[in-house]
């Protein structure tokens, strides 16, 4: 999309930058992203080191039909290391 000029009804003229509002989107789209949404599940149980993108793919095919598949394959993350201790049980409260 490219920037164009839109005059106003008093003589001003805006300048619409359509990229900007593109970006403003697709910076709200992304958010949504599956992998993004898992990566922020298990941020939140301090296992972020654990998420790459090969396991990722792996546990996506195998929770097709989940309802809340972000929540799955971060399940399935948090099974299949269950072995990994938190980032957070290090810190002293």
């Amino acid at each position: 999309m490219t920037p164009r000029k839109v005059e106003v009804s008093r003589g001003l003229t805006i300048k619409l930058i359509y990229t900007t509002m593109y970006r403003l989107i697709q910076g709200k789209a992304t958010a949504f992203k599956p992998s993004e949404q898992v990566f922020a599940i298990l941020h939140e149980r301090g296992l972020s080191k654990i998420f790459n993108y090969s396991d990722y793919e792996h546990f996506k095919k195998q929770c097709k039909g989940a309802f809340n598949r972000a929540q799955a394959i971060a399940e399935m993350f948090i099974e299949y290391h269950e072995d990994t201790h938190s980032d957070y049980e290090e810190y002293v409260y």
